[in-house]
């Protein structure tokens, strides 16, 4: 399979691309820098992100999708999708997920050039080139992966880091849900959707909100999904009369407009994490034994609090030793650095 690189004379370049989004929030806003530069350089070409329905609403934040498609929900034909995308005359197709299910809609949809990272057989069957990344010194970070599967061979270090904007009526509309609060506006998101080997104990982000709401004499807003609803009211609990709890009450964009508002975001290395910075919201992140080098987030203002060794990007749900390392962080550290941080931007 060819590692060449795309598009080498000007009438090669397409015109129609289609780009297969991955499937968790936070690597999806990890892939967003090498989107860019694939949108800066092929500025006159028409990019179809194909991602969850969940998802769609963070690419609608987004500069580079010309239009967004969405996979249907599991069981449901892909007969409508397939055909909208045979509408659209794809030329090329990038596969950002190393699953099979990912690189089928391409290769059923008849587009002749599939393009994606190594995966597992028989999902590389369906593709028609392969680009390996090339790693290197000062190159380990996921963002080099997805630069390398777009640009092979040209060993690119130069990006900008995710960048969202969210629709204005909804910002505004949350700025006005928040307006009786004090100000700063300080969001705490508690959970990870990785589970406990993630996530910092609830019963410390309750101790540092309480203590950022005394010296600061702002307001605390907690944010997750439905099932985080407990860990979130806890936190705004300790910091009342100045805590919110939105658990499970906002949309994406809803959330990513509160985080946008914020003077700070406090979280586990997560989704949130990423969203936060991808937003420009200063944030202080707490990793376990996840590596920050590879799968931290992109941006500026941002303060790592990590105590471990440093491991590989992947860990089960349930880890002793993960869990370890985020409870030696002391809520005097996330405090301090929380107070720097505010006092800096």
């Amino acid at each position: 399979m060819s590692a060449s690189t795309p598009f080498q004379t000007e009438t090669a370049r397409p015109r129609q691309i289609l780009v297969c989004g991955l499937n968790w929030l936070g690597d999806a806003i990890l892939a967003m820098p090498a989107i860019q530069v694939l949108h800066f350089h092929h500025a006159d070409a028409e990019i179809t992100l194909l991602t969850r329905a969940s998802l769609a609403p963070l690419w609608e934040m987004h500069e580079a999708p010309t239009r967004i498609l969405t996979l249907p929900k599991k069981g449901r034909s892909l007969r409508p999708m397939l055909q909208a995308l045979r509408d659209l005359n794809l030329e090329t197709a990038y596969v950002l997920p190393h699953s099979f299910r990912s690189a089928l809609p391409p290769f059923l949809a008849g587009i002749p050039r599939r393009i994606g990272l190594p995966g597992h057989f028989p999902r590389d069957v369906l593709l028609t080139e392969v680009h390996r990344p090339t790693g290197g010194p000062g190159r380990i970070h996921q963002v080099y992966e997805m630069l390398d599967l777009f640009f092979p061979d040209q060993h690119r270090r130069a990006f900008a880091p995710p960048k969202l904007a969210v629709p204005t009526e909804i910002r505004e509309a949350m700025r006005t849900k928040l307006s009786s609060l004090p100000q700063p506006w300080i969001t705490v998101i508690p959970g990870a959707a990785r589970g406990p080997s993630k996530q910092w104990p609830a019963e410390r982000y309750a101790e540092t909100a309480a203590q950022l709401v005394a010296q600061t004499g702002g307001s605390i807003i907690t944010l997750g999904t439905k099932k985080e609803h407990a860990a979130c009211q806890q936190v705004a609990a300790a910091s009342a009369p100045n805590g919110l709890n939105l658990a499970g009450e906002t949309t994406l964009q809803e959330l990513a407009a509160v985080l946008s508002l914020s003077a700070l975001a406090l979280c586990n290395d997560s989704g949130g994490m990423h969203l936060a910075a991808a937003l420009g919201t200063p944030l202080v992140a707490l990793f376990g034994i996840t590596d920050p080098d590879t799968t931290g987030a992109l941006g500026q203002h941002i303060r790592i609090l990590q105590h471990a060794v440093r491991r590989s990007r992947d860990i089960p749900r349930r880890s002793a030793e993960a869990e370890k390392a985020l409870a030696s962080i002391s809520s005097a550290e996330v405090i301090q650095a929380s107070l720097q941080l505010l006092h800096s931007v």
